[in-house]
């Protein structure tokens, strides 16, 4: 085991380990906000299903779980609170390490081997995602968890096995596996991978069905339709919800099948335009999930940004990083000042929300943008940075 990765992961899970020793009331104040905690991903829905599977109640009849069955199962093997909060700080230890042995796989990348994992250990946004106890933290280490396979340790099965674990977390993520087939570089590699993943997903959902019992498939419904359909309009940093708060009840099936179509239709042609990057194409999905989902937390940007720094070499292509931080940094502050003022004490409304929602989207979709044109131009240089050149887009 690498030192330096080691020492990433170590003070990542000491860092986490820190903050939830000296602020114990954090945790909860994180999962009551929209912008750590979605009906899909809060602790206390988490919770409800632990206390409803250890006494045999129906978990999945009265609407509030939505968490895949096998992480109700395996959280409920831990009674302790210290104890739960020591796995979650050891999952974004391991993720932090799986970044730091990723950048090896970058030999010519001029790159300190360690920035990404500190990048994610030290970034506030992941910090508190992970004192929250937001479930996405599972899906996160299972994406980093593929990539760590395929670049660091060369198994394709095995990341295969860990993208559709994503999926059947979170619905979304399985979508990687189309960027995840163009980093192989044979078709027979390329159908084993699919056929893997698609026997993974299979018996995850078997056994899920096992844990359940009598209660059977009712889980399909309440954790994935509940997030493709989008069952609970709640408030959260998204696109979706203000949208479908404002139209009529007719129209509403249409647009919500629009919607998901547009998060997976983007994937293949990222997959395609940047087949010789591989990587960055599989980095590139990623933020346009981030940015289309329709419940999305500042968990995931964290995430994303951890990635950034394998764009380095390509830095001096951006046009607008100044403009991109100051309005992320714009949405995470006014996020909730504009919820507070709207739910709490009653002086604004929802527009206030979804207009600094719309700021955040666009702090997204800026920073996917700048990161598409300087692929872009690395590619008109041919892979030799030429930052002087003065190139119009068209």
């Amino acid at each position: 085991m690498d030192s330096t990765a080691l020492k990433v992961a170590l003070g990542c899970i000491a860092i986490r380990l820190a903050v939830n020793s000296l602020f114990p009331s954090l945790q909860q104040q994180l999962d009551q906000s929209v912008e750590f905690s979605t009906p899909v991903t809060s602790f206390r829905s988490l919770q409800e299903g632990i206390y409803l599977l250890r006494n045999n109640i129906q978990v999945y009849n009265h609407g509030v779980v939505h968490h895949p069955p096998i992480l109700i199962f395996f959280l409920s093997l831990f009674n302790s609170d210290r104890l739960i909060s020591l796995i979650y700080a050891l999952i974004d230890g391991l993720i932090a390490y799986q970044l730091t042995e990723v950048t090896k796989a970058f030999k010519n990348l001029k790159l300190k081997v360690w920035l990404p994992g500190l990048l994610y250990a030290a970034n506030p946004l992941t910090l508190l995602s992970c004192i929250s106890r937001s479930s996405i933290i599972f899906t996160n280490f299972a994406i980093s968890s593929s990539l760590y396979c395929i670049l660091a340790e060369g198994n394709v099965l095995l990341s295969s096995v860990m993208i559709s674990i994503s999926g059947y977390l979170s619905v979304y993520p399985i979508l990687l596996l189309i960027p995840l087939l163009g980093m192989l570089k044979s078709w027979r590699q390329r159908i084993l991978s699919a056929i893997v993943s698609i026997l993974s997903l299979l018996i995850l959902l078997l056994f899920s069905y096992s844990i359940l019992g009598s209660q059977s498939w009712s889980f399909l419904t309440q954790v994935y339709g509940s997030i493709i359909t989008f069952e609970k309009v709640f408030p959260n940093l998204g696109l979706w919800w203000y949208f479908f708060i404002e139209m009529f009840d007719t129209f509403i099936p249409f647009f919500k099948a629009v919607f998901n179509i547009f998060i997976a239709v983007f994937i293949t042609p990222f997959t395609l335009r940047y087949h010789k990057q591989p990587f960055y194409a599989f980095i590139l999905c990623i933020g346009w999930i981030v940015l289309t989902k329709p419940y999305p937390s500042l968990g995931d940007a964290g995430f994303f940004f951890s990635f950034l720094p394998f764009f380095t070499p390509l830095f001096g292509y951006l046009r607008y990083p100044i403009i991109s931080a100051l309005l992320f940094l714009h949405a995470i502050v006014l996020a909730p000042i504009f919820y507070h003022l709207w739910v709490v004490l009653g002086s604004g409304n929802s527009n206030f929300f979804y207009a600094i929602s719309l700021v955040y989207a666009l702090a997204i979709a800026s920073i996917l943008v700048d990161l598409n044109w300087a692929m872009l131009r690395i590619e008109y240089d041919n892979g030799i940075p030429n930052f002087k050149l003065k190139v119009t887009q068209i």
